[in-house]
């Protein structure tokens, strides 16, 4: 399976690249759950990545598009731990 298989759109590019670099990966036991590791290098050495793949099919992103992929996928991962971990381990 190619790369360009499942990063076809910078979103997915942005995702993978997040996850291929540690800076985000998916709960244990929740696999719907993404969660934001917070490691800066990885979130920054994902900026390249996810730029390099998508450079590799030959589309061209503005950087502002790339950087608000990134964002927007690290906005939307839950921070540190699985939200739905922590309220059963509280409860």
């Amino acid at each position: 399976m190619s790369i360009n298989d499942y990063v076809d759109t910078l979103e997915s590019a942005a995702r993978h690249a997040l996850a291929k670099t540690g800076a985000i990966e998916a709960c244990s036991r929740h696999s719907d759950v993404i969660i934001r590791v917070g490691d800066p290098d990885a979130e920054r050495h994902a900026y390249a990545l996810a730029t390099t793949l998508l450079k590799s099919d030959g589309t061209m992103w503005m950087r502002e598009d790339v950087m608000s992929a990134i964002k927007d996928e690290l906005d939307m991962a839950a921070d540190g731990e699985c939200p739905q971990c922590a309220y059963l381990r509280d409860s």
